[in-house]
């Protein structure tokens, strides 16, 4: 050990005995100065003040430090631990694979029933027959055609031939005070063009307007024109106004014979 070293191990107590009271590393300098009339390296300094202050250095004796094997032993046990958490988090990943394969291998599923107090699981047995079964294409199966539904044709009339048998039904609030597609008609009559309660009339979707036709109705029998056009529900032939409706005696729906005069 050369002098500088013997010199910077005497003086361990005076610098540790500095470090304990918080002194800088100027005031264990200057401290040893007024001691021994001098002080050693700077940088040795620095590291002797900084393992003091450290407390997980031990004390320098000699010159010989004491917290090397105390490092390597917490160094082992860091990496021991940190191995061992490694080791049951990979156990962890790994056991729902095990369970898995281990079921399906038993051909069993574990089902879990909940319960308020309590979870059971059972086992219950599934047959492999789906599994087994070879794989194959299947066509798309053809959708079939929906079957038109044929239209009645509209009823035939023959002016002075024989009435048909129809389908009427009314309206009329909600369409009070609309001018009527015959209005040129009416209005040559010298009659209302708007549609009234009492308009004597009655709609039909192709014949023209101011046609006559001779209604009948069990023992009602009446000769009305044409003023509208309608109805466009399918299976009716004929709307009436409510003032004809009351003189057929019809429901909201009624068959009608109507005949062309």
């Amino acid at each position: 050990m050369g002098r500088s070293e013997a010199f910077r191990a005497d003086v361990q107590p005076l610098v540790r005995e500095a470090v304990m009271r918080g002194a800088s590393v100027s005031e264990v300098a200057r401290t040893m100065r007024e001691t021994y009339g001098r002080a050693y390296r700077r940088t040795d300094l620095l590291a002797d003040i900084r393992r003091y202050r450290d407390p997980a250095h031990e004390i320098v004796v000699a010159g010989i430090s004491t917290a090397a094997p105390r490092v390597a032993r917490e160094s082992r046990m860091h990496w021991t631990i940190a191995h061992a958490g490694v080791a049951v988090f990979a156990i962890t990943l790994l056991i729902p694979t095990i369970v898995y394969d281990l079921t399906r291998a038993r051909g069993t599923v574990l089902v879990a029933a909940a319960s308020e107090e309590r979870v059971v699981a059972r086992e219950l047995s599934l047959p492999n027959q789906v599994a087994e079964l070879p794989r194959r294409l299947v066509a798309p199966q053809a959708t079939p055609e929906p079957t038109p539904v044929p239209t009645a044709a509209p009823p035939i009339l023959v002016r002075g031939g024989p009435g048909v048998v129809v389908t009427a039904s009314w309206y009329g609030p909600g369409f009070f005070e609309n001018r009527l597609p015959c209005w040129q008609w009416l209005q040559a009559q010298d009659l209302p063009i708007q549609f009234l309660p009492d308009t004597w009339g009655v709609a039909h979707k192709t014949l023209p307007c101011g046609t006559m036709l001779v209604l009948s109705h069990g023992a009602n029998t009446i000769s009305v024109p044409v003023v509208d056009r309608g109805p466009y529900i399918a299976g009716r032939e004929l709307d009436l106004s409510p003032r004809i409706k009351s003189a057929l005696g019809c429901t909201d729906l009624c068959t009608v014979v109507m005949q062309l005069p």
